[in-house]
């Protein structure tokens, strides 16, 4: 069965005029979905964090959220995972990042 992107209730295909929506049209599928499967890969065994992953997305789709609020969401879900808040900075539309901050040594 071949997987499609509307199936895993995500932003990526969400319809604007914008150059956010310019962005994500240039945004393969198959990337978005590289990125869901690194997410459910690294958190295999912690279901709930993946579902509520796509929940975040589901509600960013809907509006019922802006990019400032995906961002904080994701980045608080992904906390101790670097490389996914990293990896997010992707679907990001041109002027937003998420930066992570290397823990100070004591």
């Amino acid at each position: 069965m071949k997987r499609r992107l509307e199936d895993r209730g995500t932003f990526f295909g969400r319809p604007e005029a914008s150059a956010q929506g310019q962005q994500l049209k240039r945004l393969k599928v198959e990337d978005a979905l590289s990125y869901l499967d690194q997410v459910k890969l690294q958190f295999g065994n912690q279901p709930q964090v993946y579902n509520d992953f796509l929940a975040i997305m589901k509600e960013f789709k809907s509006q019922s959220i802006d990019t400032l609020g995906v961002i904080s969401r994701v980045s608080q879900l992904f906390r101790g995972h670097p490389n996914l808040i990293v990896g997010f900075n992707t679907f990001l539309p041109p002027g937003y990042k998420i930066e992570v901050q290397n823990p100070v040594a004591g």
